[in-house]
């Protein structure tokens, strides 16, 4: 007997609960939401947007038919391809997997204070992400929440407690049966945190933008004349038409005016700064 309702008990477990929320459909500016009603009779989940293909740009409403909207569900904007950006609002404090999943135009992402936890596989497979504001109330990242996101730029918090396997600086292989590094890829972060120790194991570069020696491109903590050079011999080399040889993170350390790019007027401020500390005044 106490077997059976040992077994008894293990199936009951798997049957998964109905949602017996209330839920609502309804269309703002052309977008198509679906909404649950929490219990509380005043707040709601967002379970679905659809946006028209006219769409590039959208925010997460802040109120749907009444209701305030205080979370998403799994996959609540999955696969909408033609969205580019989206700001979530600080009203939202909680996200289902795989909410962005596949919006494969998603170039932007502005998060609200609130969130504390992306979820897993949250923006997997969004090859066009480039920037993400992330909230400083956020605690953790689940596992694979950026995978596939190549061009990923955003500085993780330092109230990261939590990041999990192959989150951040992953893609698929080339056949997709496994996962690799994504190459030359760049985590920027608080030293010492989360995110500089998943970096460090994960053999991904990183950097701390609030501490890291400006025009240092050659790894050796300071800025010289030998990093001067290096700088100006890049330029000179992409100039010509040949590729890139700069991984992100010397090309963020070597971009003196934050223009996006390597040239001679930053080997002249990496010249400068070195002539500076040279004589002692300092200037970098």
């Amino acid at each position: 007997m106490k077997l059976f309702a040992v077994l008894l008990s293990g199936i009951m477990a798997a049957v998964p609960v109905a949602d017996t929320r209330q839920e609502i459909t309804t269309v703002i500016n052309a977008v198509n939401y679906t909404i649950l009603v929490n219990a509380d009779g005043k707040t709601a989940e967002l379970k679905s947007a659809l946006l028209p293909a006219s769409y590039a740009e959208t925010f997460v409403p802040q109120e749907i038919e009444g209701y305030t909207i205080t979370s998403l569900s799994e996959k609540a904007y999955a696969g909408n391809f033609s969205l580019e950006k989206i700001t979530i609002h600080g009203g939202i404090k909680s996200m289902g997997a795989k909410t962005f999943m596949s919006c494969t135009e998603l170039k932007e992402v502005v998060i609200g204070q609130g969130i504390t936890v992306i979820p897993d596989e949250c923006f997997f497979s969004c090859p066009k992400l480039e920037k993400v504001t992330l909230p400083t109330t956020l605690k953790s990242i689940g596992e694979e929440a950026f995978f596939g996101c190549e061009n990923l730029d955003a500085v993780i918090p330092s109230g990261v407690i939590a990041i999990g396997n192959d989150a951040i600086g992953v893609k698929a292989t080339a056949h997709e049966e496994g996962s690799v590094l994504v190459e030359g890829f760049l985590m920027k972060g608080t030293t010492g945190s989360t995110a500089a120790r998943y970096a460090r194991e994960n053999g991904i570069d990183f950097v701390d933008p609030k501490n890291f020696v400006a025009g240092d491109v050659n790894g050796d903590d300071t800025s010289d004349a030998s990093d001067a050079s290096s700088v100006l011999a890049e330029y000179a080399m992409v100039s010509t038409g040949a590729p890139v040889s700069y991984s992100r993170k010397q090309i963020f350390m070597g971009d003196m005016n934050s223009d996006g790019i390597i040239d001679a007027s930053d080997s002249s401020v990496i010249l400068e700064i070195y002539a500076a500390n040279s004589t002692g005044g300092g200037k970098g």
